[in-house]
C-alpha cells in the first residue's frame, strides 16, 4: 500500500525506477537540466536531489516519467472494469467488486494533524525552482490547489503552476474553465475573497487525480480513493479547504477576487516561454510542513517530459467513455508533440456517410478534448500511432476542398500563443478516410497493396531461419 510521497519514492526505489544524486545541486536550471536529461534517457527515471544547495529540504522530480510506474499504479482496478462493462456487457464485475468501488468513493475526514507539523516562516524556507532561464521567477510546479465551492462546500483540486512574487506572495495560473477559475468565479458573486488550500508532496493517487481532465463536479478526491481503491483521507484545515492527511507541505491563504498581477512568462509544455498576463493572485497566510518534508516538483518543456507520460495514460484511461458514445472508434491517440491539447488522431470503422465528422463534434464537445485545435480522424487500417501511416494517409485519402473543414471563432487553449486572442481561436478537422459513394465520391476507391497473410507468414518462418 502506497500513503504518502515517502512510500511512493520507496516503491520506486524497489523497482529501479529512482536515482538518488547525493551531489549538490541548484534549484536554479541545474535540477531542471538533470530531470529533463533523466525523462529523455531510454531508462526513464524518477530523481531525489538529497543536499539541494541552501536548503535541507530534499527535491523529487519525474514523479510520474514512466508509463511502466502509472499501470502498475492504476492498470488494474475496479474504475476500469466499470468503465469496460459498458463495452463488455458479458464480463461484468461482481456486485461485491462494484459496492467495494463506490464504498471508496467518499473521503474519510478527520481532525487536523498540523500538531505533529513545523510551522514554516515563508516561502524562502522552501527549495522552489527556477526551471528555465527566462522564467519570470521562480515557480511552485507540482501543487495541488484546493478550492470550494461556496453554495454546496464540495471541493475542486487542480495543478496551476504558482509564480512566486515575494516571501508570502504568488501568481495563480488558472485558465478560465478550469475547477479552480470556476469557484472563483462563484465566491465572486457574494465575496470579496476566497480561501485557498495549497498542498506540495502527496500520495500518487491525489496526484494524478488533481491532472485528470474530469468534468467540473466530479470531485478529484473521490476518484483519488476509486483509483487507489481506499478512501482519500481529509484532515480538517482550519478556516480553509480540507486537505489530505498525508500532506508534506500545506500552505493556507487566499485570493482576493478583484486582485490581478502580470504572470509569466514561464517555459511551458509547449517548447515556448508563455506570453505574460494577468493573473490572480494568492496571499500566503501560515505554511505547515512535515519535520522531514520532500519537495515534489514538475518539469515541462519540449517533449519528452512526465506531462507526456500522464497525458498518454489518461488519453487510454478515459477511451472506453469516448467509445461509449461513438461505438465505432477504435483508437485515440493524442501525440506528445501536439501538447496533447492541440492535436487529436482518431481511428474508426466507417459505417455510414459524415460520421467521421459526426465523430469530431463529438469530441470537441468533451471536456478537455474541447481544447484540440487539429482532430484528424482516419480508418481502422491505420496505425495511428504509426507517423508512417498517418503522413501516408493523410496524403492519399483526403482532397483538401472536400474533406477540411474550419471551425473559426472557438474556444481554444490558453496556452496557445499562436492564437490572435487569448482563449479564442479555431479549429481544423480532416476526414481522412476512404470516401464513400453515399458521400459524394463517384469514382473507384483503390484496394490497398497487401501480401496474404499466409504467404507472410510462410518467409517470416523461412526468415528465421537464415540468419
Amino acid at each position: 500500500m502506497i500513503n504518502d510521497l515517502r512510500d511512493f519514492i520507496n516503491y520506486l526505489d524497489t523497482k529501479k525506477r529512482l536515482l538518488k544524486i547525493n551531489s549538490t545541486v541548484d534549484v536554479e536550471l541545474e535540477i531542471t537540466a538533470f530531470s529533463d536529461r533523466a525523462a529523455k534517457d531510454e531508462n526513464k527515471k524518477t530523481l531525489l536531489f538529497q543536499n539541494v544547495k541552501g536548503y535541507d529540504t530534499p527535491v523529487v522530480t519525474n514523479l510520474f516519467v514512466s508509463k511502466e510506474t502509472l499501470g502498475e499504479l492504476v492498470g488494474k482496478n475496479y474504475f476500469f472494469e466499470l468503465i469496460n462493462l459498458f463495452n463488455n456487457p458479458n464480463s461484468k464485475p461482481s456486485l461485491i467488486k462494484s459496492a467495494k468501488l463506490m464504498s471508496n468513493f467518499k473521503p474519510k475526514i478527520i481532525e487536523s494533524r498540523f500538531n505533529k507539523y513545523e510551522k514554516i516562516e515563508s516561502l524562502d524556507q522552501l527549495p522552489i525552482l527556477k526551471v528555465w532561464p527566462k522564467d519570470a521567477a521562480k515557480f511552485i510546479t507540482q501543487p495541488l490547489v484546493i478550492t470550494e465551492n461556496p453554495n454546496d462546500k464540495s471541493l475542486n483540486v487542480g495543478i496551476y503552476r504558482m509564480q512566486v512574487y515575494d516571501k508570502f506572495t504568488t501568481g495563480m495560473h488558472w485558465q478560465v474553465m478550469k475547477g479552480g477559475a470556476i469557484n472563483a468565479s462563484i465566491n465572486k458573486e457574494n465575496n470579496k475573497i476566497m480561501l485557498v488550500s495549497v498542498v506540495i508532496g502527496s500520495d500518487p493517487y491525489n496526484i494524478i487525480s488533481a491532472v485528470a481532465p474530469l468534468p467540473y463536479g466530479f470531485d478529484e478526491f473521490s476518484f483519488a480513493g476509486i483509483l487507489r481503491d481506499s478512501k482519500t483521507v481529509l484532515m480538517k484545515n482550519g478556516k480553509y479547504p480540507l486537505v489530505p492527511a498525508n500532506s508534506e507541505i500545506v500552505i493556507n491563504g487566499y485570493i482576493d477576487l478583484n486582485e490581478s498581477r502580470e504572470e509569466g512568462p514561464f517555459g511551458d509544455h509547449t517548447g515556448y516561454y508563455s506570453i505574460p498576463e494577468k493573473y490572480p493572485v494568492f496571499h500566503i497566510e501560515n505554511i505547515f510542513a512535515k519535520k522531514d518534508k520532500i519537495y515534489s516538483a514538475s518539469i515541462v518543456g519540449f517533449p519528452y517530459h512526465e506531462d507526456a507520460t500522464l497525458g498518454s495514460f489518461f488519453v487510454d484511461m478515459f477511451k472506453p467513455m469516448l467509445k461509449i458514445l461513438n461505438e465505432d472508434i477504435i483508437d485515440v491517440y493524442m501525440p506528445p508533440e501536439g501538447n496533447f491539447t492541440n492535436t487529436c488522431f482518431v481511428s474508426i470503422k466507417k459505417r455510414f456517410p459524415g460520421e467521421a465528422k459526426k465523430i469530431m463534434f463529438s469530441i470537441l464537445g468533451t471536456s478537455q478534448l474541447e481544447f484540440a485545435k487539429i482532430i484528424i480522424v482516419f480508418d481502422d487500417d491505420i496505425n495511428i500511432r504509426n507517423y508512417n501511416e498517418v503522413i501516408w494517409a493523410l496524403s492519399t485519402r483526403i482532397d483538401p476542398q472536400r474533406d477540411i473543414t474550419i471551425i473559426p471563432n472557438t474556444v481554444a487553449d490558453s496556452l496557445d500563443h499562436a492564437t490572435n486572442i487569448p482563449s479564442f481561436g479555431s479549429k481544423i478537422l480532416i476526414d481522412a478516410t476512404r470516401k464513400l459513394k453515399t458521400e459524394g465520391y463517384t469514382r473507384e476507391w483503390p484496394e490497398t497493396i497487401s501480401l496474404p497473410k499466409e504467404i507472410i507468414e510462410k518467409v517470416e518462418k523461412k526468415w528465421k531461419e537464415l540468419k
